[in-house]
């Protein structure tokens, strides 16, 4: 695979993918599974890839992923070779560049593409307007028209009933390719500039390799005019090479643009004639049996809104001002060409299915009950099918996993309960005592080691943790002088270390319990024990002498000596601990 020297990605014409994965980029959000019309995209090892021969290039997967992951191949190389090679170049650029490169820009971008060394500059709306009056009187050799390379492959690979549906036309892409080598001569190269990924494939069809010989997105050219520094607003004034009155097909990559193209009004009403745009909506419409069809023509375009929300567009746009930006340049550049567009064009083609699609529903089922088995989905209560694999249901992520297409770890609810069960586990299986208590200090959980020590069971599961030990540190961690308590204490016989802290998010307390009845205390367990006696001491000090002040006329000399006797237990301790 040879990489790209100016942004290391591989090169179109030596890499089977039009569209590839980014491994170092591929964060297993499974965005690109959620957003693939055809779910083309395999995880293994919880690393996305395109399948190519399920990919219909539509470039969903570019357009959506955060992480810019799924990425289309470059073929600058390839176009940059050709024009330093002296050869003559044409290039052929899409109707949707009004959107792109608007306003003044739309007439300093020729003279752009010509200091970048293109010796021909002419727009694709010339193919537009050839494809539109081909695919016009062809309608009785079918109804589905056939402009969008992404709508044909999804047709061929998995809608082949609708295969002899499509009217036999090509895109304007080819026509216009054809078009400029007839009037330029056949050793003329020619280059397409536009916003789709399919296209790319689209000029690798054997029956299109007459037509175009490199295609790039907006995208590529954008960077292109960045490598070279050339500035739109430094370049003059210039026209396009255009022949024909081709004003109407400026406004081809809109949704309805071949209807608008060919005059043919479409308000939504039309019974016989329809429009349509994006992955669901063409779904939807191929869901209907052929038979209900009452559609004499029908336009699809697979990207939602058409061409000006295509993948090899990386501009930050509303697509309702993208849509006015084509018009106003349709209004704006409508004057008639001083030549006529040559009709001589061949622009028909043959679509036949693609065999190599894996488009087979059929899945044994058994296996398909051990994986939602395996994901504890077996119940169908379960199945939340929440989509959070990038499958819409349940059931069609196990139909992937035995298809080898998806993994069981890519559901989240199942990974969530194994990671509880696994902490549930190590939890159950404590040589220490767990218990965790509600915000009023009731028992809601405990562990086998908790209930062995302090001899109960889950019966007593919801009484207040006072009725087995002592609750003096919960009590002070809920009043939320503190977050976290440690003593050492005794109960029943047993001798245990306490520590306890406090969950405040959940309005929970935890306390984990050391048995230490047998164990020999060494000079950190008796440092703390004195602590505990201090800080008792000191609590006990502090309750007199408040205790004292209130109620002084009747204490008298007893707070006095029980200050002392207080003061002579601390120093008792502080004493020993000079020893």
């Amino acid at each position: 695979m040879q990489a790209d020297e100016y942004n290391n990605t591989p090169t179109f014409e030596n890499i089977q993918n039009t569209i590839y994965t980014v491994e170092a980029n591929c964060q297993d959000c499974y965005r690109c599974v959620r957003v693939c019309p055809v779910k083309a995209i395999s995880v293994r090892g919880g690393q996305a890839s395109i399948e190519d021969d399920l990919c219909i290039k539509c470039g969903t997967c570019v357009r959506v992923c955060p992480q810019h992951a799924k990425t289309i191949c470059s073929s600058l190389d390839t176009v940059k070779e050709l024009i330093s090679s002296g050869k003559k170049v044409a290039v052929s650029v899409a109707p949707s560049f009004a959107t792109v490169f608007n306003g003044w820009r739309s007439t300093r971008l020729p003279s752009a593409l010509r200091r970048l060394g293109f010796h021909y500059v002419s727009e694709t709306a010339e193919g537009a307007k050839l494809v539109t009056e081909e695919t016009l009187k062809l309608t009785e050799k079918g109804c589905i028209c056939t402009a969008c390379p992404a709508v044909v492959n999804y047709i061929e690979k998995y809608r082949p009933e609708y295969v002899d549906m499509m009217i036999p036309v090509v895109s304007p892409m080819v026509a216009h390719g054809r078009l400029l080598k007839k009037r330029l001569g056949q050793d003329c190269f020619v280059v397409f500039i536009g916003p789709c990924a399919a296209k790319k494939q689209e000029a690798l069809w054997p029956e299109n390799i007459d037509a175009v010989d490199a295609v790039l997105t907006f995208t590529e050219l954008i960077q292109w005019f960045e490598e070279e520094s050339i500035e739109l607003s430094t370049c003059t004034e210039s026209g396009f090479e255009s022949y024909g009155y081709i004003d109407q097909a400026r406004l081809f990559p809109l949704q309805g643009g071949l209807l608008k193209t060919g005059s043919i009004e479409c308000d939504g009403t039309n019974i016989d004639v329809i429009h349509i745009s994006g992955a669901e909506d063409v779904m939807g419409l191929l869901n209907i049996p052929a038979r209900k069809w009452r559609y004499t023509i029908v336009e699809p375009l697979f990207c939602s809104g058409g061409c000006i929300n295509g993948p090899g567009i990386s501009i930050e746009k509303n697509i309702f001002l993208r849509k006015q930006d084509i018009i106003a340049y349709a209004e704006k550049a409508s004057v008639a060409a001083a030549k006529d567009l040559d009709r001589s064009v061949n622009c028909q083609i043959k679509f036949l299915a693609d065999e190599k699609a894996f488009v087979s529903n059929e899945v044994d089922e058994s296996k398909i009950s051990q994986v939602l088995e395996t994901t504890g989905k077996s119940n169908p209560e379960l199945q939340l099918n929440c989509g959070a694999c990038g499958y819409e249901s349940c059931r069609d992520n196990a139909i992937a996993v035995v298809r080898g297409m998806a993994e069981p770890e890519m559901c989240i609810p199942h990974m969530r309960r194994l990671a509880q069960q696994r902490t549930d586990r190590i939890i159950e299986t404590s040589p220490n005592g767990v218990v965790i208590l509600d915000s009023e200090l009731h028992i809601i959980n405990m562990n086998p080691a908790f209930q062995k020590m302090f001899m109960c069971n889950n019966g007593i599961i919801g009484r207040r943790i006072s009725y087995l030990v002592d609750a003096d540190g919960y009590e002070k961690l809920a009043c939320g002088s503190m977050e976290e308590f440690e003593s050492i204490k005794s109960k029943y016989g047993t001798k245990y270390h306490e520590q306890i802290y406090a969950l405040r998010e959940e309005c929970q307390y935890v306390g984990m319990y050391t048995n230490m009845t047998k164990i020999n205390f060494d000079a950190g367990h008796i440092d703390l024990i004195k602590k505990q006696t201090i800080e008792h001491a000191k609590e006990l000090l502090n309750h007199q002498i408040r205790f004292s002040q209130e109620m002084a006329h009747y204490l008298g000399k007893s707070t006095a000596q029980s200050e002392e006797l207080v003061k002579r237990l601390m120093d008792l301790y502080e004493e020993q601990d000079l020893v």
